[in-house]
């Protein structure tokens, strides 16, 4: 193997590493956090400002450097966060950032979600080991808020080798025979997510095809 396939071979293993870590840090923090005594709405605001700058660091490769290190006096943890600034610093923080564009912080967090459910889409794929993989996930016999993106579309399965590619159309809603990427552009690619031309999302996993059982006579 030339240099240069392993440092590709390296730097995809690096960043399907990381992006697994950031997804991993995700889940633990949205199913074990406990929240402090705080309204809903900002329950909600602070989930999607989180997500959001999650999802702009994976799909656009730009950390949101919005989270300030200016301590709150007399707060400390999530307290701090969903605190409002002090004067001095009315435009620091993570959420006086996503205040400004939630449009923006909203955008991400869905395609964050989107990833994190064709994922799971993924892990069925590859647990079922079907000796053909349906064109959509509109069939599967999963939980119906998993096999369909933030937008509410089936995600296209995408058979490339021994991996899988499982794509959703992005907010644009593109149909499976729409999509800005072919196959081969997929299978080309040494990311295991990232978004596309039209912010469609590509998650792919590893396809491992179910090998053949040996029969030994005594056995």
């Amino acid at each position: 193997m030339s240099k240069k396939k392993i440092a590709i071979f390296v730097g995809g293993g690096l960043a399907s590493l990381l992006a697994g870590l950031i997804l991993l840090a995700y889940y633990d923090f949205t199913h074990h956090f406990r929240f402090p005594s705080i309204t809903a709405e900002q329950v909600a605001g602070a989930e999607i400002a989180f997500k959001g700058a999650l999802g702009e660091a994976i799909f656009s490769g730009q950390s949101t450097k919005a989270v300030t290190d200016v301590p709150v006096e007399g707060k400390s943890g999530l307290d701090t966060l969903l605190a409002p600034p002090p004067a001095s610093n009315q435009d620091k923080g993570l959420i006086a950032a996503y205040q400004k564009d939630p449009k923006k912080f909203k955008h991400y967090a869905d395609m964050l979600d989107t990833a994190m459910n064709a994922k799971q889409v993924g892990d069925v794929l590859l647990a079922q080991q079907a000796p053909h993989l349906p064109q959509t996930s509109e069939s599967l016999l999963i939980d119906p808020k998993v096999k369909t993106d933030a937008w509410g579309n089936p995600f296209c399965i995408i058979s490339i080798g021994e991996r899988v590619a499982v794509v959703s159309g992005g907010p644009s809603h593109l149909s499976c025979n729409s999509l800005p990427l072919s196959a081969q552009q997929i299978a080309n690619s040494n990311r295991s997510m990232y978004a596309g031309p039209s912010d469609v999302v590509v998650v792919i996993v590893t396809h491992q095809p179910v090998a053949s059982r040996k029969t030994t006579s005594g056995s």
